[in-house]
């Protein structure tokens, strides 16, 4: 499996022969991110398919569904984000909710339950090919979420490492603490923070590998391409 981050949760995989994009957002709401973009995805002359979490401004963007309108990408997300991108006239669309699966280019992709206040149909995703991976889109870690990955094996797990915390929901999302939780309860082989790169959320690459985990943890370095 190869790796790239190009900012947020935003990550270029390559896995058995397909090439994915995990919740892409550049060109809107830019004002919100603390570090820099490392790659433009608008240069790629490939990509066969997007995945989104939710319909969420950091998450989901129009200049993605452009891309996937330029490339004919496949795209599978939520409820909310298949139908903002209808709505933009794409075709190539399947939309899943948790406990739903569906098969592309011989991956079998399933989308497993997310805990997001602000985003009721979020979901994430465990994506099976020559390896196994989940990528958790911006959720809390839950007895749900444990109890629908338990007896899977799991390769790599991308997961939320900063979230907000507010006063009437508590906090919206995963932060380091759930992420050490999660790997002791299900032992992925490796752990990949995402999910860190906005304003009042930002944290240094010196504090994630310094994150004490059962497993192993691999930090990635932004536009530089990881073989995991």
């Amino acid at each position: 499996m190869e790796v790239t981050l190009i900012g947020q949760s935003t990550l270029l995989v390559r896995m058995s022969g397909v090439l994915m994009m995990t919740d892409p957002w550049w060109g809107q709401w830019e004002r919100i991110r603390a570090v820099p973009i490392a790659m433009d995805p608008e240069t790629l002359n490939e990509l066969d398919l997007m995945l989104v979490s939710h319909n969420h401004i950091d998450h989901w963007s129009d200049p993605a569904i452009r891309l996937a309108a330029r490339l004919g990408t496949h795209i599978v997300g939520s409820k909310n984000a298949v139908v903002r991108a209808r709505r933009k006239r794409l075709s190539n669309l399947t939309a899943l909710a948790a406990g739903e699966s569906c098969e592309f280019m011989g991956l079998k992709i399933m989308a497993v339950p997310a805990e997001h206040p602000f985003a009721r149909d979020a979901i994430g995703f465990v994506v099976r090919g020559k390896q196994t991976f989940y990528f958790s889109g911006d959720t809390r870690y839950t007895p749900a979420i444990k109890n629908s990955l338990q007896g899977i094996r799991i390769d790599v797990a991308f997961l939320q490492a900063a979230c907000s915390d507010y006063w009437f929901v508590g906090k919206d999302g995963m932060d380091m603490d759930d992420i050490a939780r999660f790997a002791s309860d299900l032992k992925p082989d490796t752990v990949v923070p995402v999910h860190y790169q906005v304003k009042g959320k930002v944290i240094s690459t010196r504090d994630l590998r310094a994150l004490k985990l059962p497993v192993r943890l691999h930090v990635l370095e932004p536009g530089i391409t990881s073989t995991i």
